[in-house]
């Protein structure tokens, strides 16, 4: 079997971090849930915040919530990458010969500049490792 080509394997890997993303998106709001604090849609970074902030209780003993938090400081500094790779069409470039996945999130341009984040194949690969990983371990919490 052939190797996917170095294109489709950045869009495997920005798929899998994608996923990853969306599973720990999907444990936050089951914990706000289970805590009782309302997620009214608000950005993925407001119900971090709500609930690093939320005390610890009966429920959720301070050594469980001080793990928690230690999760999300962690994935809140991944959402300006989360953000550039889900809201940016990915534009392929290579560079001696290796790969490069290019987003420039819409959001940051202006009618003078854009920004583009460009993230080579080994680190969109840590990226969704590491999503992974923080999904599960929210899971676990």
């Amino acid at each position: 079997m052939a190797s996917p080509s170095p294109e489709n394997s950045l869009h495997l890997w920005r798929s899998r971090a994608i996923d990853a993303f969306a599973s720990a998106e999907a444990s936050i709001d089951l914990l706000l849930r289970k805590a009782n604090l309302p997620s009214k849609g608000d950005l993925l970074s407001a119900r971090i915040e709500r609930l690093r902030k939320a005390k610890p209780s009966a429920g959720w003993p301070e050594e469980r919530k001080n793990k928690l938090n230690q999760i999300l400081v962690e994935l809140a500094a991944l959402l300006p990458l989360r953000n550039d790779i889900v809201h940016a069409p990915m534009i392929v470039r290579t560079d001696r010969d290796q790969a490069i996945a290019c987003f420039a999130n819409p959001t940051l341009q202006c009618e003078f500049s854009r920004f583009t984040r460009e993230v080579p194949a080994p680190r969109l690969q840590a990226l969704a490792g590491k999503a992974s990983y923080l999904a599960k371990a929210l899971e676990a919490v």
